[in-house]
């Protein structure tokens, strides 16, 4: 491969790994620590990132040097298999907080006397399994998919709190999730608007 082979290959499949991943130029260069700016330039051909950007790029893309280098762009098709084996570490990293909900559960049935609120471990690895998956979705996943984590980890807290708190008005704990959850929805709907201009000035 020449040198200018390389540097009319590089920006389209950095557009396309790019695009792949739903992120916007802005996007991806706050995952670089680098200026959207510069990310223009990269998919313009005008400059190319060096050798710890594109190694970068590959890891965050999920493919290697060599196939973010190279002539084979992306296709719709080929997007599958590392979307694939993220979904599983995403879903492995929530199945050990059930595992270890399972251990803490056993455990403490077999150390304390009186074992009847222990199913509340259970119940409070719901908010727990939101978070880790609102983790693994801000590093790879869509904002639609986050919103509706973040509305799971807001009623799962309420639910916790509710059947954790012994009063009867406990259930205002489900009414003050109500405004968390608009406020959610209000910001879901002001990133989507943003991204929209974002995307039409690139």
């Amino acid at each position: 491969m020449t040198e200018t082979d390389f540097k009319n290959i590089l920006p389209q499949n950095i557009i396309s790994y790019r695009k792949a991943l739903d992120l916007t130029q802005a996007e991806l260069a706050a995952k670089l620590n680098y200026s959207d700016k510069a990310v223009s330039k990269w998919e313009r051909g005008e400059a190319v990132p060096d050798v710890v950007v594109l190694n970068q790029m590959a890891a965050l893309f999920g493919v290697s040097l060599d196939t973010l280098c190279s002539g084979r762009t992306l296709k719709k098709s080929s997007g599958a298999p590392f979307s694939r084996k993220q979904l599983l570490i995403s879903l492995m990293s929530a199945g050990l907080v059930w595992l270890v909900s399972t251990l803490l559960y056993i455990f403490l049935s077999m150390g304390l006397p009186d074992a009847s609120c222990l199913w509340m471990t259970f119940v409070c690895a719901i908010p727990c399994t939101a978070i880790v998956l609102i983790v693994f979705n801000a590093i790879w996943g869509k904002k639609i998919i986050e919103f509706f984590l973040v509305s799971i980890l807001s009623w799962s807290v309420a639910l916790c709190l509710f059947l954790s708190v012994p009063h009867d008005k406990n259930y205002l704990f489900f009414i003050g999730a109500v405004p968390m959850q608009i406020l959610i929805c209000l910001w879901h709907l002001m990133f989507i608007k943003c991204r929209k201009k974002i995307k039409q000035g690139s």
